[in-house]
This record gives structure tokens, sequence and C-alpha cells, in this order.
């Protein structure tokens, strides 16, 4: 099983307690204000200077979105990503994940693989969701260049 890493404070933060028994976790805390991107390059150099393999990247809020940005540019380098309580919630062609994503166009089916694979395990709803995945997805595809 791949080691979790955690992108942000807040839920994720209090997950850490029952994970750290069974899973190396590490939280990162972004610069402040810098662009996604920014923050999605750290988080890969960090991801390396700790050694980790595979991760599963767990985002909360801001971190959702770094996250995001860094599985659709680094996907070989990450088993999966979980996004909690994502910050922004406006129409598609306005959401900060569109504009995140727009700076780096992903590879479409192993952005969705890292979404969904992680619940596959988790969840007995993850076929579901995954239709939820693919409608967000198509989503912010929609709104891209």
């Amino acid at each position: 099983m791949p080691d979790p890493f955690s992108t942000s404070d807040g839920v994720v933060s209090r997950l850490a307690f029952w994970l750290t028994p069974r899973y190396r976790v590490v939280s990162v805390a972004p610069r402040g204000d810098s662009p996604y991107q920014v923050d999605a390059v750290d988080l890969v150099g960090v991801l390396r200077q700790f050694g980790f393999a595979s991760p599963v990247l767990i985002g909360e809020r801001r971190g959702c979105v770094v996250a995001t940005v860094a599985a659709a540019w680094y996907p070989d380098r990450l088993a999966g990503l979980i996004l909690v309580d994502a910050e922004s919630d406006p129409p598609p062609g306005e959401s900060i994940e569109a504009r995140a994503l727009r700076d780096c166009p992903p590879d479409w089916p192993r952005l969705r693989r890292a979404i969904t694979c992680p619940l596959a395990e988790m969840s007995s709803s993850a076929t579901s969701f995954a239709a939820e995945v693919d409608a967000f997805l198509d989503g912010l595809k929609a709104t891209l260049p």
C-alpha cells in the first residue's frame, strides 16, 4: 500500500491520527499566496526529498487544487488522489481548478484513475462516485482552450 501524503491542514490533519499507525503521513504547508503551479512543484520536490515512491496525495480546501495540479503534471509519480472539501464551487468556467489546469493540460484518463482508484478500496459507492468524477472532469475539459 502506498504512503499517504497530506497537502493541507484541517480534517486531513486530524485523520493523520488514524492513518499514522499504518502509513507514513507528511503534511506540507504551502508558501502562502503563491500560484498553485508553484505549490505543486514544491510538493513534488518534497515527495522526492522524503523518498516517496508513489504516494496518495490528500488535499483539503486549497490543497485540492495543488494536489490536482501535481497529479496532472506528474501522474506517473502518484498512486492516487483524494480531495476533501474543495476550496471553490463556482460555475465550471470560473472554477479555480479549471484555471489551475488551463496551464497544465493533464492526461485525462490518468487523472481520472488517480482520483477514483483509492476510493475503490474504501467504498462500495465508488462506481457512482466515478460517474461524478467523469462529469466534473468533462466540465473542466469544456472550459479549457
